[in-house]
C-alpha cells in the first residue's frame, strides 16, 4: 500500500468538503470543475480550507490557474513542502 502524505490526506479531506461528499480516489488528471464539480465558489472554499490547514497562502493568480488535481498537487508541493511527510 503506498504511503499517504499529510498534504495528500488534507487535500482529500478538503476536496471532500468542497464537493460535499466523499472522494475515494483523486487522479492527477482529474479536472476540478468537470470531474469533481468544483465551481468558482467551491474552489475559493477549497483554497481557503487548504490555506488554513497547511498554514500557507495561495495567491489569487495561482488559484485562477488551477484546472486539474495535478495543478493543485504541484502548487501544494511548492508551497507546503513540509507537508510531504509520510504517515
Amino acid at each position: 500500500m503506498p504511503k499517504t502524505t499529510t498534504t495528500e490526506r488534507i487535500l482529500r479531506d478538503a476536496l471532500s468538503r468542497a464537493v460535499d461528499g466523499p472522494v475515494d480516489t483523486i487522479p492527477d488528471d482529474g479536472r476540478l470543475e468537470q470531474d469533481f464539480g468544483v465551481d468558482s465558489l467551491a474552489l475559493a472554499e477549497l483554497v481557503t480550507d487548504l490555506e488554513g490547514r497547511l498554514s500557507i497562502v495561495i495567491p489569487d493568480e495561482e488559484t485562477g490557474r488551477l484546472r486539474t488535481i495535478a495543478d493543485l498537487r504541484a502548487l501544494l508541493a511548492r508551497l507546503a513542502p513540509s507537508g510531504t511527510d509520510t504517515a
